[in-house]
């Protein structure tokens, strides 16, 4: 059967990839203006004069060796009012006795300890940390992240300005070892353009729960975590997800502001990371839902109608010329943002998990259903 179209006879077939071929090539291309507004953002910049008081909040728990190493690059920053606060959260390690040798030489390094086991350690760990800082922002960072130079607080804070509540600084997994390092490198690069492309709809959806900041008087404001406490994990991002919007919400997108992880990238690691994204996703509203799955649903649209218009249609190497385009295009403006945030040797294997991230994340899912336990706060 056919259909008879200003004086071209199409199959049904035809017809049908045809719609599907242009209707996800115009939700792709949107997605990529969006992203290359992502990308040509953020060029205000505070003067020095103007530079906010920080607070580094830091959580530990038997870290001993990497906080030994991070602590020395935090204190040499060169910026004129920030602290460092530690929560030593119930170390066996020596933790303790390594800060205190620290703190000597260093009056702007605040330490304070848990020493009993709770149900929720890691918000009270993060609340603890925010008690005891006393300066205007937070930043968030693990023992396990480095900072580029001791430039890398000056140029975080650029964009900290009045109306800012929120920033979202990216994180790369460059030096972690680990075979499975390139797999969490393309899921936290996806995410975080995606998130960058949504933050023209106020759409945050923060990746990490580091190289995250809001204002103190901000947590204070709402009673820290009250509002997130139905789950066990993810506080901060849950938190940032809550009182982000397009206005008051920083992300950042420049080379100098990324900080690196140097965890291990094993397959318990990638499943443990993959479960804990598409548990946070979960409690995301439904306008970040539909973002995020309007770009999965599209891309996979795109794949399949194009490869049934190259076995049905006559038009196969029009849609093939313009299949390419979209890609050549997107390709272009991926690579200026791995140079934008430090990321590198990404092409053309990320454009190869972009097309099976669908399946990956089907799998996952799937196995949350069968062997996923739900963990409530007591």
């Amino acid at each position: 059967m056919t259909i008879d179209i200003g004086g071209f006879q199409f199959s049904i077939e035809e017809v049908i990839g045809l719609l599907l071929f242009g209707l996800a090539f115009l939700i792709q291309l949107v997605y990529l203006i969006l992203l290359i507004k992502f990308i040509f953002s953020g060029k205000q910049k505070n003067k020095e004069s103007n530079l906010p008081s920080i607070s580094i909040i830091i959580t530990s728990r038997n870290y001993v060796e990497p906080l030994r190493e991070l602590l020395p690059s935090l204190l040499a920053q060169d910026y004129p009012d920030f602290e460092i606060v530690v929560v030593d959260d119930c170390s066996t390690d020596g933790t303790d006795w390594m800060l205190a040798e620290l703190k000597i030489s260093h009056g702007n390094l605040k330490t304070t300890k848990i020493i009993q086991e709770t149900d929720f350690p890691n918000a009270l760990a993060i609340t603890i940390g925010v008690r005891a800082a006393s300066n205007e922002w937070l930043i968030y960072l693990s023992p396990l992240c480095r900072v580029n130079d001791n430039q890398w607080l000056k140029n975080y804070t650029q964009r900290l300005e009045p109306g800012k509540e929120v920033s979202i600084g990216y994180m790369h997994f460059n030096n972690a070892p680990g075979n499975y390092k390139s797999w969490l490198r393309f899921e936290n690069f996806t995410s975080y353009l995606l998130s960058g492309a949504g933050q023209s709809f106020g759409l945050t959806m923060p990746v990490f729960e580091f190289n995250l900041a809001y204002r103190r008087e901000k947590f204070l404001e709402l009673r820290g975590f009250a509002a997130v406490l139905d789950s066990p994990f993810s506080e901060n991002e849950l938190f940032i997800n809550k009182i982000g919007t397009r206005k008051n919400t920083v992300i950042l997108n420049n080379k100098t502001t990324p900080i690196a992880f140097i965890g291990e990238t094993d397959r318990i690691d990638l499943v443990e990371f993959k479960k804990k994204q598409l548990m946070l996703r979960r409690k995301f509203n439904a306008g970040q839902r539909f973002f995020r799955s309007l770009n999965l649903v599209s891309r996979m649209m795109l794949t399949a109608s194009f490869i049934l218009l190259l076995i049905v249609s006559p038009l196969r190497f029009w849609v093939l010329g313009i299949w390419s385009f979209l890609i050549i295009f997107e390709m272009i403006w991926i690579a200026v943002a791995t140079k934008k945030l430090g990321e590198r040797n990404f092409l053309p294997l990320l454009l190869v998990y972009k097309t099976f991230l669908p399946i990956i994340n089907s799998a996952f899912i799937i196995n949350q259903l069968f062997t996923g336990q739900k963990r409530k706060w007591k």
